[in-house]
């Protein structure tokens, strides 16, 4: 049986994924100095990363990839894949959007205001508060002179 079945297939995308995003949050505690709270399984993980980032031979990212691979392989295990992990290929990173300015390199667009076609359309004029109050006067006087049927 082969190991590139959809099934496989699916469950390796899933542990390519959730090795990337563990990794990430190994990152981020470990530059909160807060390594010591990960799983023991995770701790392994990511001493043997700092192991093959110590050693000079590799860079950086070369032992983040190694790790994560290693990561990967474990997980799509435990998830039940079957024979061994399909290679799963990295998303392709997003183009950064050109701008005008080529030494302007990061994917921030910078704010410009839409110029509007036709003029906003214009306010109702207001009902001055004299005129209002002029006019409770006139209901005021109407509703006595209705009522008592005189001034």
């Amino acid at each position: 049986m082969p190991s590139t079945t959809d099934s496989n297939l699916e469950i390796g995308r899933r542990a390519n994924d959730e090795a990337r995003a563990d990794f990430a949050t190994w990152l981020m505690m470990s530059k909160l100095n807060s390594v010591d709270a990960l799983p023991q399984e995770a701790q392994t993980f990511f001493s043997s990363y700092l192991a093959l980032a110590a050693r000079g031979k590799q860079a950086e990212s070369a032992a983040a990839e190694a790790t994560i691979q290693t990561v990967y392989r474990h997980y799509y295990a435990r998830m039940g894949g079957t024979g061994t992990a399909p290679v799963i290929k990295p998303a392709p990173k997003p183009k950064l959007m050109s701008d005008n300015n080529q030494n302007n390199r990061d994917n921030v667009t910078p704010f410009r205001r839409i110029k509007q076609d036709t003029p906003p359309p214009r306010e109702k004029k207001k009902m001055p508060v004299a005129l209002i109050f002029i006019g409770l006067i006139v209901l005021a006087v109407a509703w006595r002179y209705l009522s008592k049927g005189s001034l």
